[in-house]
């Protein structure tokens, strides 16, 4: 077994009247399989970047590592995230509907890892 420890800090003085300054922090158990960092390149087409059912609860990591154009993420068949240039996500997945990627203009590369629970 390994553990994962994931991060999120936001800061800001101008986004409301008080200062924005907190940090959340978990250790998470990886117990399966870890796949990645890897990259892919995609396009206007679906890419199927996870199965359903290949998996066991996990967590998945995405970076647009695009300057310009955005990555559209499905999961299932809903648009969940939108990653535009730059942004990333990391996010528990459940594994029970797949996850599918698409440019939303151009080819962006989508940099990805999954954590298995």
């Amino acid at each position: 077994m390994a553990t994962l420890t994931p991060s999120l800090t936001l800061t800001s003085t101008d986004t409301t009247s008080d200062t924005l300054s907190f940090t959340v922090d978990d250790s998470l158990t990886i117990s399966g399989d870890i796949i990645g960092p890897s990259r892919v390149a995609t396009s206007g087409s679906d890419l199927t970047l996870l199965a359903n059912g290949s998996y066991t609860k996990s967590y998945v990591y995405l970076k647009n590592t695009d300057s310009t154009n955005a990555i559209n993420v499905d999961i299932g068949t809903q648009l969940s995230i939108q990653l535009d240039a730059g942004e990333f996500a990391f996010f528990p997945w459940e594994s029970s509907a797949d996850v599918v990627v698409a440019a939303g203009g151009g080819t962006p590369v989508l940099e990805y890892a999954v954590y298995e629970a």
